[in-house]
């Protein structure tokens, strides 16, 4: 053995594939049993087989079920064998879709599309080998004689004819199921520029930044107000209406993206970027921007929402026609209690503040901050 002791000897799989299948099925041999006179079969065919005809299929010698040796040894051999053979199909493919290339260049793109194709490329190969393997395997039982063997209707039972009738319907086989599967692929396989496109908003003015935001090729920006309205719910901050006709609305390319924008500059060299676009709201950005998956829209001064609204305090808003529910509370940096939320947030913003009796039907404008002078919100 010398030096090569260590080396692996590798086999092709072609060159054992008619010695794994049984001559029955013509599928590989599965509960191997074997005859007296050499021959393996499956259990199941030769079983059933022997049960009408008494013989061997291959060598025509008198045969019978007691006579059957079951060959655990040769299934374990085919099990293995069937699992380098997938792995060398990994491999392969493996190798077709991603040649050696430095890691630091994978795509993301490339990963996703390769191990789709993949998986359908091998499910379509494995068939297209199945279907050669039961032609091929036909084929040599018309060249031993074996006519009996297989029988169709409309050919006459001529070797010769039949074996043509077996590669025709072998290439018409291939050929549907290649134009299906190119079929395919073009109706549902669609390029990036018509695919929805995944981005980020940012609020400039709210400091509020919503991620995972589709827009679909024939959409415009007003589609991505529902989201934004959600958002803006989910901070109790309600939107109260849409400012169509002011503001500001950019779009940054996916590199050019940030934190936090400087918007007056941004707008100030806007005509000597490339990579920001100025939006209107019945701007469709995919189409007209070439807007890519990772960008980011960018408002500002677009909608006005509650925490816009000036702050009144209770004494003014009281209504006597109808109860009126109000949250109070204290604040012990002033030693003062029932405050209107409105002051609170206001007028003691930043004390030591805590709720004091929540939802609270008061019979009159009550409200402490105004009766101990301390309200610079209250209308004079």
């Amino acid at each position: 053995m010398g030096s090569n002791s260590g080396e692996k000897i590798k086999i092709p799989y072609d060159a054992i594939e008619d010695h794994i299948h049984c001559s029955i099925c013509l599928s590989v041999i599965r509960g191997a049993v074997l005859t007296p006179c050499g021959h393996r079969y499956c259990c199941r065919c030769i079983t059933e087989w022997v049960g009408q005809k008494h013989n061997c299929p291959c060598c025509n010698s008198a045969l019978t079920t007691s006579q059957f040796y079951f060959d655990v040894q040769f299934d374990s051999l085919v099990e293995d064998v069937l699992i380098q053979r997938d792995k060398a199909e990994e491999a392969f493919f493996d190798q077709m879709f991603h040649p050696v290339i430095d890691a630091a260049n994978k795509s993301p793109f490339e990963e996703i599309l390769k191990r789709h194709m993949k998986t359908s490329l091998l499910s379509h190969q494995r068939y297209f080998d199945k279907l050669r393997e039961e032609c091929h395997q036909k084929l040599a039982l018309l060249d031993k004689g074996l006519n009996n063997c297989f029988q169709v209707d409309d050919v006459p039972s001529n070797a010769d004819l039949l074996k043509e009738h077996l590669q025709k319907n072998l290439e018409e086989s291939e050929k549907l199921v290649a134009d299906a599967f190119d079929r395919y692929l073009t109706e549902n396989v669609p390029s990036i520029e018509v695919l929805p496109v995944k981005v980020s908003v940012y609020i400039a003015d709210k400091d509020v930044r919503i991620t995972d935001v589709i827009l679909k090729p024939s959409e415009n920006l007003s589609d991505i107000k529902p989201f934004i309205e959600s958002a803006m719910q989910e901070r109790c901050d309600d939107i109260i209406s849409w400012l169509d006709d002011g503001g500001i609305r950019l779009l940054f390319s996916p590199l050019a993206k940030s934190s936090h924008y400087n918007i007056d500059e941004v707008c100030k060299n806007l005509p000597k970027r490339n990579d920001v676009h100025s939006l209107n709201w019945d701007s469709r950005p995919i189409f007209q921007c070439n807007m890519r998956p990772g960008s980011e829209i960018v408002l500002q001064g677009v909608f006005k929402s509650q925490s816009d609204v000036p702050k009144q305090c209770f004494v003014n808003v009281f209504n006597t026609s109808g109860p009126q529910s109000v949250d109070y509370f204290s604040c012990n940096t002033c030693n003062v209690k029932w405050i209107c939320k409105s002051c609170i947030q206001c007028c003691h913003k930043d004390h030591n503040v805590m709720p004091f009796v929540m939802n609270h039907v008061p019979t009159w404008a009550c409200c402490y901050c105004p009766k101990k002078k301390m309200c610079l919100i209250q209308d004079k």
